[in-house]
C-alpha cells in the first residue's frame, strides 16, 4: 500500500527524457504559467530554475535582455553570486513587474545631447526644441530642430538623447517632421532608423557629447519609412526593447525637400518620443568591474514605487508624457 502511494506521487516529468520535458515546457509563454510549473512540486521548482525558464522567457520576450551579464538580488547582498535561483528569482520577477506595468506608458528621454548638424547657433533651431509639447497654442510653438543645407539629397543627419536612469522597456518612438521658417512644405526625411544602447563604461557626466565608439548599440530597428505630413508619426517597435539609462539615437535617411531660398536640402523635426514601461526603482543595472558588462539588479523593496499610480499628465498620449528637461 505504501509503495503504492510513493508511485502516485512520482511526477511524470521524472518519466520522460530531458530533451522531451524542456520540449514540454518551451511551450510557456506566460509568466503566471512558469509561476505555476515551479509550484506543482519540489522536483517541477528545481527543473524549472537549473533550466533557467525564466530567463529564457526574458530573452524571448525582450530584446537586450541578452547584454546582462548576471543578475543580483539586492534585498539579499550587493555582489553578484552567479546563481540559478538568483537568475530564476530576477528574471521572473521581471516578468512579472513588466506584465503588471504594461496599462502605464511613460517618455523615458532625459535630455536632448547632440545633433550632426544644426542650421542655427543654441538654442534657435537646437535638438532641445524637439522636446517641447506640440499643438499647444498658449506656447505660441514655432521652435524645432533644423539641419543644415545639403545639395546631396542622400546626406543622413542623426539626433542623439539621454535616456531617463534605471531600467525601462521601450515599446514604440514618436517623430514629427514639420515646415522651416518662411515655408509651407515639410522637411520629413524619407526613413528613421532608431539604435538604443548604454555606455561602454561609467561616465563622470551622462549628458556629454558621446560617439559612437563610447556606446554599445544593442538594439537597431529596421529603417521606417516617413510620411511627408506634418503629424506626429508613430513607429511600433518590434519586441519592447530592454535598456539600462542609455541612449537613443534616431538616424534620419535621405532628404525629400529643397528649400526654395537657396535650393539645398533639409530635414526638420518639432517632436520627438521613446516611451516605454518604466521598470525603476525596482530594476537597475551597474556595471561589472572587472568584466566590463551589465549585471541586472532587483530590489523588491522598490516594486510598490513602480506599481503607483501615474498623475494625470502621465497617461495622455502621446504628448503629455512626462516632459523631458530641455536645458
Amino acid at each position: 500500500m505504501d509503495c503504492k502511494k510513493t508511485e502516485a506521487h512520482i511526477d511524470f516529468l521524472q518519466y520522460l527524457e530531458t530533451d522531451i520535458s524542456l520540449y514540454i515546457m518551451s511551450f510557456l509563454h506566460d509568466p503566471a504559467d512558469l509561476v505555476r510549473a515551479s509550484s506543482v512540486s519540489h522536483f517541477w521548482h528545481r527543473f524549472v530554475i537549473e533550466n533557467g525558464f525564466a530567463k529564457e522567457l526574458c530573452l524571448k520576450t525582450f530584446l537586450g535582455c541578452s547584454n546582462f551579464l548576471g543578475t543580483v538580488n539586492e534585498s539579499k547582498g550587493k555582489d553578484w553570486d552567479n546563481s540559478l535561483e538568483t537568475d530564476h528569482e530576477v528574471y521572473a520577477s521581471l516578468l512579472h513587474t513588466f506584465q503588471k506595468s504594461k496599462i502605464y506608458l511613460s517618455c523615458g528621454i532625459w535630455e536632448g545631447i547632440s545633433a550632426s548638424s544644426t542650421t542655427n547657433i543654441y538654442p534657435s533651431q537646437s535638438i532641445a526644441e524637439t522636446l517641447d509639447i506640440p499643438n499647444i497654442p498658449s506656447l505660441n510653438k514655432t521652435r524645432y530642430w533644423s539641419s543644415t543645407g545639403q545639395r546631396n539629397a542622400h546626406v543622413p543627419e542623426t539626433l542623439t538623447y539621454k535616456l531617463k536612469r534605471g531600467i525601462w522597456a521601450f515599446t514604440e518612438i514618436y517623430v514629427r517632421p514639420c515646415p522651416a521658417e518662411g515655408s509651407p512644405n515639410v522637411y520629413s526625411a524619407k526613413s528613421v532608423r532608431f539604435r538604443i544602447g548604454q555606455a561602454k563604461s561609467p561616465r563622470e557626466n551622462e549628458t556629454d557629447l558621446i560617439t559612437d565608439d563610447e556606446v554599445e548599440w544593442t538594439y537597431t530597428s529596421p529603417e521606417f519609412p516617413m510620411k511627408q505630413e506634418h503629424k506626429v508619426q508613430p513607429f511600433k517597435l518590434s519586441q519592447p526593447v530592454l535598456c539600462f539609462g542609455g541612449y537613443l539615437k534616431i538616424e534620419l535617411l535621405g532628404r525629400v525637400q529643397r528649400h526654395q531660398k537657396d535650393g539645398l536640402y533639409y530635414i526638420c523635426v518639432s517632436y520627438v518620443r521613446v516611451l516605454g514601461h518604466r521598470l525603476f526603482p525596482a530594476f537597475d543595472g551597474r556595471i561589472h568591474e572587472q568584466y566590463g558588462k551589465y549585471l541586472l539588479l532587483y530590489n523588491p523593496d522598490k516594486l510598490g514605487d513602480v506599481f503607483k499610480i501615474y498623475p494625470k499628465y502621465e497617461w495622455m498620449r502621446p504628448w503629455a508624457l512626462s516632459l523631458p528637461r530641455r536645458y
